[in-house]
């Protein structure tokens, strides 16, 4: 039997809408307002039983949803028999010519069907057997156009259930949009963000008298105000019509999907909406125009070249007395195309002059993960979401004056926090004792090595779950680096609050140190090119020492400080190897091995990383010790692996080197990055390509800070390999002995 009874006026659809976890509530909100069915929240979307007319409206007007299925059956499935028995229960000529087309998509495993190629496949043969069996012809498979497209969810446990996608596959694929910007929205998280910035209450409001407008100062492709524009004016009719799927479907209800396609779009007065979108980028422009005109838009958006900071409120903008401010904002690899510079942004500097240009506006801004709680506008909501795999947030607010605040930064952080009456009621003597003990070992040991920079705790008691370093410049100031290891989202944030707080009173009472010269960060896992944002408006930059030459810190302005500690005896070696030889350093970061290197003496040194930021810095670096970077050390901006792989396969001899230093991180998805980097999936890679580097008698560092990280065998066979993991790690790290691996590697001697 199946489980959709005979199309009827009066029937009713078993209806799932899948979308994004992020975006289930939105979802719910908008198909609420489309339809008068009863709507079930669940994780992955909502479930309802509409009528037809109602199922084809979701399909066709709703902006947020992902996928649209009509659930045909539900039932026992956990093996590849079970799974062809229950596809078999329907009967396919009802809802498929013999001679038609249909694909399956799959989700979900069983301990026996562990594959979702294998369980669409299965699929397919019950439905192919079947008309077979009964006629002599089987439909075909086509997963670009198909007649049927039909989708199969299996659970843990073996429940299957098998539904016909109404949608044309995804939703989020418009049509409009040909090539994305620089970090494109998907059109659906843009419908979901437009719908937490409350963009179709302020369209319900807009009236001539009372106009609304949009703007996105940092438009990009136009994706934030296309989508705005198509909730307050309905997508043409061309566009809801290809968002229908299943076309063959032999039960669709034609006069249902007719009559959706023919009800009038909604009726706004243009003069009552405004939108306005601007970017720096004239290709950007270029494309957001394209993009718009696709849309049938064109005559409803203002799109324009300009620089935010530049023209921070177009002119007449602010002849509408309210509005929403709305971005995608650019940071990580944009920021240089977006504000044409490499230092970062001045953000307090542009809210001001928005503050001033549109007061009493709403906005709603996409920023990383994190980034919110530096933002200098208190903002009332902020909403996790998920960019391609990139954590972000959105957080809303409204230009006026309680929105402003002011920055507490790393270091006026630790000063309130000191002051905090919930850390001094915690009770932190284990803690206060440990560092004692610490500070006592520690401190004979980094006179004896002459050290000014060491690890003093790193988690040594879980509860206080924090790394502090101490840096001492080169004038003897010291200065305290506390970073706190972020807590997980079970942990009470009060007690995680008290927690740090008395971590602060205890480590300025036993190093004796006033709190101006705490710094205070949140360690937690970057993405992209996160890691070269700043922190905070505050900064302390210090010059250390360490084996004689001068190195330049950053405590405040990013995740790192440019000088990695763990790795203080691994320079050392790099150091004294490439006296007098050349010497290549892969993944340089601010390129302190190879100034270590160049101050000891080494012949020729070429340092190569991706990053603008550090590389700047690495320049720097050179400066404070008199060496000229671009003569015999030279500096390198380039993509390492496609660097590495360009060398390999050049017809020429590539320059070779002595010592080679590769210390990359573990694992990168930057977008300026031709492919993403995976230490444990591309080691191999990369050190054949280093050896290729090599010369024939040189040697090769290689490290890595992944846990669990193993060297493949072959390798190990090919080359010889001694690991120095144990040899190379400082005794201030001693209580993390598997934090990086660090091998010595070189040719074998025929």
């Amino acid at each position: 039997m199946n489980d959709v009874p005979e199309t009827r006026s009066e029937t009713l659809w078993p209806i799932t809408v899948v979308v994004a976890a992020d975006l289930a509530t939105p979802l719910a909100e908008e198909i609420r307002q489309l339809v008068p069915a009863k709507i079930s929240d669940r994780p992955y979307g909502i479930e309802l039983l509409a009528t037809p007319d109602e199922a084809y409206r979701i399909v066709c007007d709703s902006l947020i949803a992902g996928h649209v299925y009509l659930r045909l059956l539900q039932g026992d499935a956990a093996t590849a028999d079970a799974l062809y028995a229950f596809v078999q229960r329907i009967d396919w000529a009802e809802h498929l010519n013999a001679d038609g087309y249909f694909s399956v998509s799959a989700t979900g495993a069983t301990e026996h069907l562990r594959h979702t190629g294998f369980i669409a496949t299965k699929i397919k043969d019950a439905i192919v057997d079947q008309f077979r069996s009964r006629t002599g012809q089987r439909p075909s498979i086509d997963t670009e156009q198909p007649d049927l497209r039909l989708h199969c969810h299996l659970t843990a446990q073996g429940q299957a259930t098998l539904s016909l996608e109404l949608s044309n596959g995804s939703l989020h694929r418009r049509g409009y949009r040909q090539e994305g910007g620089l970090a494109p929205l998907r059109e659906t998280l843009a419908a979901g963000i437009l719908w937490r910035a409350r963009w179709p209450k302020f369209c319900a409001e807009a009236t001539p008298e009372n106009p609304r407008a949009l703007f996105d100062p940092m438009c990009g492709s136009g994706t934030l105000v296309i989508e705005a524009a198509l909730a307050a004016f309905g997508q043409p009719q061309a566009i809801r019509a290809r968002r229908l799927g299943s076309r063959g479907w032999l039960r669709h209800d034609a006069a249902a999907q007719q009559r959706v396609l023919d009800a009038p779009l909604p009726a706004r007065d243009s003069q009552a909406l405004r939108f306005v979108g601007r970017d720096i980028d004239p290709e950007q422009i270029a494309a957001a125009r394209a993009n718009a005109e696709r849309a049938g838009l064109a005559a409803h958006i203002d799109f324009a070249v300009a620089d935010a900071w530049g023209t921070p409120c177009p002119e007449g903008l602010n002849t509408a007395p309210s509005g929403l401010l709305i971005s995608n904002l650019p940071y990580g690899e944009r920021i240089t195309v977006q504000n044409q510079r490499t230092d970062q942004p001045n953000w307090r500097e542009l809210t001001e002059a928005w503050q001033t240009g549109i007061p009493g506006w709403h906005w709603a801004l996409l920023l990383p993960e994190g980034m919110g709680k530096h933002w200098p506008l208190r903002f009332e909501r902020a909403f996790p979401l998920d960019q391609s795999g990139i954590a972000v947030e959105l957080i809303r607010g409204e230009f006026n004056e309680k929105s402003r605040r002011t920055a507490h930064g790393a270091l006026s952080l630790a000063a309130r926090l000191a002051e905090d009456p919930a850390g001094a009621a915690l009770d932190a003597s284990a803690f206060t004792n440990r560092l004692q003990k610490n500070l006592k070992h520690l401190r004979k040991y980094a006179s004896r090595e002459g050290l000014c920079c060491y690890r003093l705790y790193d988690a040594d008691l879980p509860e206080f779950n924090a790394a502090i370093d101490l840096y001492h410049d080169e004038t003897g100031v010291a200065y305290i680096d506390l970073q706190e290891y972020r807590a997980p989202n079970h942990m009470d944030p009060q007690l995680t609050r008290a927690r740090l707080a008395a971590m602060v009173r205890a480590t300025l009472a036993v190093l004796e140190l006033p709190a101006e010269q705490c710094v205070l960060r949140q360690r937690q896992r970057q993405t992209g090119n996160n890691q070269y944002q700043r922190l905070t408006e505050e900064r302390v930059e210090k010059v250390v020492r360490e084996g004689g030459a001068r190195l330049w810190i950053n405590l405040t302005d990013y995740l790192d400080t440019g000088l990695f500690l763990d790795h203080r005896l691994v320079r050392d070696r790099v150091a004294e190897l490439a006296r007098g030889k050349s010497l290549l350093n892969l993944f340089c970061y601010t390129a302190t091995a190879s100034v270590r290197a160049a101050h000891q003496g080494a012949a020729r040194s070429l340092s190569v990383d991706l990053s603008n930021t550090y590389l700047d810095w690495a320049e720097r670096n050179f400066f404070l010790n008199g060496i000229e970077s671009g003569g015999a050390h030279r500096l390198l901006r380039a993509d390492v692996l496609d660097w590495l792989e360009q060398q390999m396969e050049s017809i020429y001899q590539p320059q070779r080197y002595e010592i080679i230093f590769c210390d990359p991180p573990s694992f990168s998805n930057s977008k300026a990055m031709q492919d993403t980097l995976d230490i444990q999936r591309d080691h191999e890679f990369l050190v054949r390509a280093c050896m290729h580097l090599l010369t024939d008698e040189g040697i090769f560092i290689f490290s890595n800070n992944l846990k669990g990280f193993t060297l493949s065998p072959e390798l190990q066979e090919e080359f010889q390999i001694n690991d120095l993991s144990r040899s190379t790690l400082p005794t201030d790290f001693a209580r993390t002995p598997n934090r990086r691996s660090v091998y010595e590697i070189r040719h074998r001697k025929a």
